[in-house]
């Protein structure tokens, strides 16, 4: 019985393991923000109640602050789809994903786990001539 609960033990450990070691990470779909405005004399401020939507992704080699930006190693087109795909070489230093949201200036930045292999983002074609491309999805593994 013993031998069956250390086995038992170890497979669940071992799974533990693997998922964490395969844990995947995306910039969130919308953010949620306080802003405050100074309204010039005669103006008026107002607030829409939607949360930001996500925008654009970029990835860096070591924190943002030192402005060591990836460039992504695989473009397609597919239809109105462009998939972009980072794929990352070992580096001594974390590699971090920062997200940003439309009508806002904040980011969010979280290191991306030891082990990494890449990122990949899915972006759509708006509807209309504007040529906007939404984030439809991305993931790091």
């Amino acid at each position: 019985m013993k031998t069956f609960v250390l086995r038992a033990s170890a497979f669940v450990l071992c799974a533990a393991a693997s998922l964490v070691a395969h844990a995947e990470v995306a910039c969130p779909g919308t953010l949620e923000v306080q802003q405050r405005a100074s309204a010039p004399e005669g103006w008026t401020a107002s607030y829409t109640n939607e949360a930001p939507r996500l925008l654009g992704i970029s990835l860096f080699d070591g924190p943002p602050d030192n402005r060591s930006g990836m460039r992504y190693n695989y473009r397609r087109q597919i239809g109105r789809e462009l998939h972009l795909i980072w794929t990352f070489a070992y580096s001594p230093r974390s590699h971090y994903l920062q997200c940003q949201y439309e009508r806002t200036s904040a980011l969010i930045t979280a290191p991306l786990q030891a082990g990494t292999r890449g990122c990949e983002v899915v972006l759509e074609r708006a509807s209309g001539r504007s040529g906007t491309m939404i984030v439809k999805r991305n993931v790091c593994r």
